[in-house]
């Protein structure tokens, strides 16, 4: 009977191995500044409690993308181009002077936002 363990990427074998989620690029890393801090007295049982600690305190990746500043700004793109295909089409039907002159102005205050923003650089 052959173990496939290694083939499921959340498996200890993977982690082992190196495959996986990054779990183990991370120990390796900590594991290698430890041996360099303390390369005369270097105990691995120490340095395993240790990661413990210092990996419980460290944010995770998942939170620190959605807490960047770039997420945000897609997040709102994407809410914004989804809220004007909705809202759009139906207040073109009812108004369609208003709904191509809102547009129209919609255009050119961003043309002149993105205007102004070039100068002060």
């Amino acid at each position: 009977m052959q173990d496939f363990d290694y083939l499921a990427r959340e498996s200890n074998a993977a982690w082992l191995a190196g495959g996986g989620d990054g779990r183990f690029d991370r120990y390796e890393k900590f594991y290698q500044s430890e041996r360099v801090q303390h390369a005369d007295e270097f105990d691995l049982e120490k340095a395993n409690e240790e990661y413990s600690d210092w990996s419980a305190g460290q944010p995770s990746q998942f939170l620190s993308m959605l807490s960047a500043p770039w997420f945000g700004r897609v997040s709102i793109a994407l809410f914004c181009l989804y809220m004007s295909c909705r809202l759009v089409p139906g207040l073109a039907k009812a108004m369609p002077e208003a709904t191509g002159a809102a547009l129209v102005a919609a255009f050119i205050g961003l043309r002149i936002f993105h205007r102004r923003r070039r100068k002060r650089q």
